[in-house]
Order: C-alpha cells, then sequence, then structure tokens
C-alpha cells in the first residue's frame, strides 16, 4: 500500500506534473537565456548596422564639408576670430569698443577700462589686454562673461575677482564689484 500512489490517477498525475516541472526547468535554464541572448545580439547588429548607415552618409558628405569649411576659411575667418588693426593700440581700442558694446548690450556699465601693456607670444601673436571693472547682479555679471565667450572674435577672460560690499542671506539680486582682464590677439606685424 505504500507505493499505491505511484499508480492509478495519482500516478499519472505525479507523472505529468514532474513532466511539466522539467519541461519548465529546461525552459528557463536553457531556452529562455539563449532566446534572449539571441534577442540582445540581433538588436546590437540592428544597432550597428543603423550606425554603419549614418557613418557612410557622412563619409559621402565629408568632401562638401571640407570644402565649406575652406571657403569659410578663405572667407577671412581669421579676420573675425583676431583682432584687427596694424598696431597694438588700434587692436586694443578695437577690444575696448567690443568689450563696452557687449556690456552696454548687457545693462552694465564699465565703471573704468585700463588698457595693460600689450605682449608678444611665441612671435606670432600680440596679445592685447584690457582691465575692466564694473557693478552689476550676479546674473548680469554671468550673462555678460557668456557673451564676452561666446564673442566671435576670441577674448579670453582672466584674474576675475568679485567683491560684494555687503554679506546679507540673499546676494543674489544685490549689485556685485567685479574686475577681470579681457584678452585677445592680433597677428604679428610690422606695426607695434
Amino acid at each position: 500500500m505504500t507505493q499505491s500512489w505511484l499508480i492509478g490517477r495519482r500516478g499519472q498525475a505525479l507523472a505529468v506534473g514532474v513532466a511539466l516541472l522539467t519541461v519548465l526547468m529546461i525552459w528557463l535554464g536553457a531556452v529562455d537565456p539563449l532566446w534572449s541572448w539571441y534577442g540582445d545580439r540581433n538588436d546590437l547588429l540592428e544597432q550597428r548596422r543603423a550606425l554603419l548607415q549614418r557613418m557612410q552618409v557622412l563619409a559621402a558628405s565629408l568632401p562638401a564639408w571640407r570644402a565649406a569649411s575652406a571657403d569659410k576659411r578663405d572667407e577671412g575667418e581669421a579676420a573675425t576670430s583676431m583682432l584687427p588693426g596694424a598696431t597694438d593700440s588700434v587692436a586694443a581700442a578695437d577690444l575696448q569698443e567690443r568689450v563696452q558694446k557687449m556690456a552696454t548690450a548687457a545693462g552694465v556699465n564699465l565703471t573704468a577700462v585700463e588698457t595693460l601693456p600689450a605682449e608678444t607670444t611665441a612671435g606670432r601673436w600680440h596679445k592685447v589686454s584690457l582691465r575692466i571693472s564694473l557693478t552689476a547682479a550676479w546674473s548680469v555679471l554671468t550673462d555678460l562673461m557668456r557673451t564676452i565667450e561666446q564673442s566671435p572674435t576670441r577674448i579670453l577672460i582672466d584674474d576675475v575677482h568679485f567683491r560684494s560690499p555687503v554679506a546679507v542671506a540673499r546676494p543674489v539680486a544685490l549689485p556685485i564689484q567685479a574686475s577681470m582682464v579681457l584678452s585677445g590677439f592680433r597677428p604679428a606685424g610690422s606695426g607695434t
């Protein structure tokens, strides 16, 4: 009587249950991981095909981009990124005028502008610098510095100092005194 559960309806149900459990274990242990691996590899292959197609389109357009870039350089890109002027004093005046326009556009009045002595860098460039001072709210100062940084003429910002006349809990709205050195470059030529 102890083995009566192996025969009859109970035995058949047990055999079907063990068979289903074995199939489930084989599915979860071998088939499902292989199926997932195949799907992942297929997705990776599709991504690489799309990347290859995009790269081929970019490679085909490369000669046109190079030609456009060469045309832009020929049209005077260097002239816009460098300060104009045959002498350092003319370049400094141009730099001062550009900075004044940017400050006015940002809603700031410059309190002081000092032209610093020009430096020759590596014999090829003259570095023309201005020290400016101004008082404005923090958001206006950051907007002005961003405008200077994004200028088509390359202007470097250096030696920045901030000073707040009053220390309070909400200094964002209060004016901040700032001074900084702005530098631009012009090609070294016959003038100084």
